[in-house]
């Protein structure tokens, strides 16, 4: 099922999106910026990760289609756990400045969160960031996300350890489709 607000759509991923989403886990500083790490990913590499995607059912990954730009990003609930009705939220965004400042991350943010709560029966969704990502924290903050605490020395980039922040919100601090904004 497609996700469709306010000029912009979330998606399947085809795979004539191999170019976007290799392009965004083989960049240096995307990658930077996001929790995880990954080794460089070839065309193939990535052809053969799209067509598993099928046979996840723990993951829903979305591309990001706005409206007179086009694919600008991923945004993922991953780590659904149906029996604890818990998952990981997590969005890139290419690194262009026209798309960033632009509302497109918050918007997206909101579309996921109304996904997870209202299609798939979750009660709490998870967002975990970098403690030098000050971007994210404070999108995530205006989203509705609650400050849980801070996970010392977890991540390894650029030979520094880094803490890792959890962020979370509840179904109980959504009301219908109007959210806790800032």
């Amino acid at each position: 099922m497609n996700i469709v607000t306010e000029g912009i759509t979330l998606r399947a991923i085809e795979q004539d999106d191999m170019q976007l989403l290799k392009s965004l886990i083989n960049d240096p500083d995307i990658e930077n910026m996001v929790v995880g790490w990954s080794f460089p990913v070839s065309n193939h590499q990535q052809i053969n990760w799209i067509n598993n995607l099928s046979n996840d059912t723990r993951n829903v990954r979305y591309i990001i289609d706005v409206q007179n730009i086009g694919s600008v990003g991923l945004a993922s609930l991953t780590e659904i756990d149906f029996k604890n009705q818990t998952a990981i939220i997590n969005i890139k965004l290419r690194k262009e400045s026209s798309i960033r400042q632009q509302g497109i991350g918050y918007k997206t943010i909101c579309m996921l969160i109304d996904y997870g709560f209202d299609q798939l029966n979750l009660q709490c969704i998870v967002a975990t960031i970098l403690d030098y990502n000050t971007a994210s924290q404070r999108l995530f903050d205006k989203c509705g996300f609650v400050f849980e605490g801070r996970l010392r020395n977890r991540v390894y980039k650029n030979g520094t350890y880094h803490d890792l922040l959890s962020y979370s919100i509840l179904r109980s601090e959504v009301n219908g489709n109007e959210r806790n904004r800032k």
